[in-house]
């Protein structure tokens, strides 16, 4: 997995997106740099092939190569003139699949910038072309479009619409990997599963979203190349949908996961989400000594991290402790 793919997509799966206030004062902070596998976000289009066909040093590859440089850097207007400069090129020399390529780039970028309905259209396109190709239905690629397609729809509250997609989606994903359960294809399946999840919590259905976002934690662990920093995000995730549903025995040893895996990352400026998270689920079983320690310490590394965000939350919780003693 290269580091261009870990930077381009790593706010896929941020809470601002796709988690929610699922207790009351429930903490849904969001973590500022989380990295996912290259699959989960960008594409199963790859440079590989272009640079196969064109010489490594050829313009068309330095302008795509820059265009992705730029995202990185999230300087997203300059990533989307220059990727305007390189799809005139590729037209001009009718190289098709540097078109379907810079489409492709085209729409994830705008499904990053939450451009939805841009983002559908070139994904459409982007389909379209692969299809034409001689591409089928079954074909990772087009199944890897419809997921993003229903995610489209969901982030749309096409909820109809967006349950049809994950469903077919999750169809043919399960047969691939029932076939080939390869990790590319594993990591596809996840992300469909853990989307999916997130759409029921949407629709107040808790204990079947959970259940997706379960099975899809247990692939992502299962994996070679799954960061610690996407892990640690889907337990806390998991802890919150489990305090919902009264589940706090389950919630407390998500939360407790999280902090134990979210030590072994450098600089984690977040890993104080996680104590506070902890401390309230404490406090829903009244073990009131040990939710004082959990968020005093989420308080004590908000200060260390200078994270503002995280010491209000442990200050209101460590307030919530005195109201009830």
């Amino acid at each position: 997995m290269t580091s261009r793919c870990r930077l381009l997509w790593r706010r896929f799966l941020q809470l601002k997106k796709v988690n929610y206030t699922v207790v009351p004062r429930a903490f849904t902070h969001v973590p500022k740099k989380i990295s996912l596998p290259c699959t989960l976000g960008f594409s199963l289009l790859t440079l590989i092939g272009l640079e196969k066909k064109l010489n490594a040093e050829d313009e068309l590859i330095l302008s795509i190569k820059h265009c992705v440089l730029f995202i990185q850097r999230n300087e997203y207007d300059k990533a989307e003139q220059l990727l305007h400069v390189a799809l005139k090129q590729a037209q001009q020399i009718q190289h098709q699949l540097g078109i379907t390529y810079i489409y492709d780039v085209m729409a994830n970028l705008a499904l990053e910038r939450e451009q939805y309905d841009k983002a559908k259209k070139l994904f459409v396109v982007v389909s379209q072309r692969i299809m034409a190709d001689g591409a089928t239905e079954d074909d990772l690629r087009v199944i890897h479009i419809s997921v993003k397609l229903a995610r489209i729809s969901h982030m749309n509250k096409e909820y109809t619409t967006a349950q049809l997609g994950y469903d077919w989606c999750l169809n043919k994903l399960n047969s691939a990997v029932s076939i080939n359960p390869t990790e590319e294809n594993v990591k596809l399946l996840a992300m469909a599963e853990d989307w999916y999840g997130r759409l029921f919590l949407e629709c107040n259905k808790d204990d079947v979203g959970l259940r997706y976002m379960q099975s899809a934690y247990e692939k992502m662990t299962s994996l070679s190349d799954t960061e610690k920093e996407h892990l640690v995000i889907q337990l806390n995730d998991l802890g919150t949908v489990c305090v919902n549903i009264g589940k706090i025995d389950e919630s407390i040893e998500y939360f407790t996961k999280a902090i134990d895996l979210g030590k072994q990352i450098p600089d984690f400026e977040d890993l104080g989400v996680f104590y506070v998270n902890l401390g309230r689920a404490y406090l829903k079983k009244n073990m009131i000594d040990v939710a004082r320690k959990s968020c005093g310490h989420g308080w004590k590394l908000g200060v260390l991290m200078k994270n503002n965000d995280v010491k209000h939350e442990a200050e209101l919780c460590i307030q919530e402790i005195k109201n009830m003693t």
